[in-house]
């Protein structure tokens, strides 16, 4: 007998979350614990660089790693009795507002390794020697840190699918269509906390070009037209 389609996309979502806790276990427990380890050292590039570079990756990989991918993998293998991930993923789908930090500080995390590469070799060998390896695939750090930030629309086009091909009288209908609504309220939170960012960062830029101190930004202010105007 063919597998339900349902049940394809279920599967599919627990193989990809899988391959995507591989990915940040590469992330925090190599590229990040090997650059803070230097970092110690004092010879390759400042703590406080390397936590900047990879936020909160350590808090993501271990609620996919001892959270996420444990409670998917179980609701698999009891499939036959139980057919449904909907409440699993609603109840997993409020902790994926972490990821508003991770994405807010993407751009500039890529900024920091370009920089301090240029700035300092040693920094610069050792993440060339770890991308060298055979668990990266041939990828640079960058590729594999924009993993996290293209996560969630992933959940959400697989949520998405899972739900048009459940049959009307499944049981896991409404909480599969609650959690895709959870899920869809994460990827606005990650795309507001962007958004706020580029705002704060407009208006830093405008204060600096006044001239005005730093004590009085105010980041209530908003930017409201940038060019000449008419009176």
């Amino acid at each position: 007998m063919q597998e339900p389609e349902e049940k394809k996309i279920a599967l599919e979502l627990l193989e990809t979350e899988q391959a995507y806790v591989n990915r940040l276990h590469l992330l925090d427990q190599i590229f990040y614990t090997e650059l803070m380890k230097e970092a110690k050292t004092g010879k390759t590039v400042p703590e406080e660089v390397v936590k900047m570079i990879f936020s909160n990756i350590s808090s993501i990989y271990q609620f996919h790693a001892e959270f996420f991918l444990p409670e998917l993998r179980k609701r698999m293998e009891d499939w036959n009795c139980n057919p449904r991930i909907g409440d699993v993923i609603q109840k997993l789908a409020p902790f994926l507002k972490m990821y508003g930090e991770y994405v807010k500080n993407f751009d500039k995390a890529v900024e920091l390794i370009t920089a301090w590469s240029e700035k300092s070799p040693p920094f610069q060998e050792l993440i060339a020697d770890i991308q060298k390896r055979k668990v990266c695939a041939n990828l640079t750090l960058q590729h594999h840190m924009l993993e996290p930030v293209q996560r969630i629309p992933r959940y959400e086009l697989l949520l998405k699918d899972y739900v048009r091909k459940l049959p009307p009288e499944s049981p896991d209908r409404g909480d599969a269509e609650k959690a895709l609504e959870m899920i869809f309220m994460v990827a606005k939170h990650s795309n507001a906390a962007i958004a706020e960012m580029e705002r704060l960062q407009n208006l830093w830029v405008v204060y600096q070009r006044l001239g005005l101190e730093d004590d009085i930004v105010d980041p209530s202010n908003e930017l409201i037209k940038e060019g000449p105007i008419q009176k």
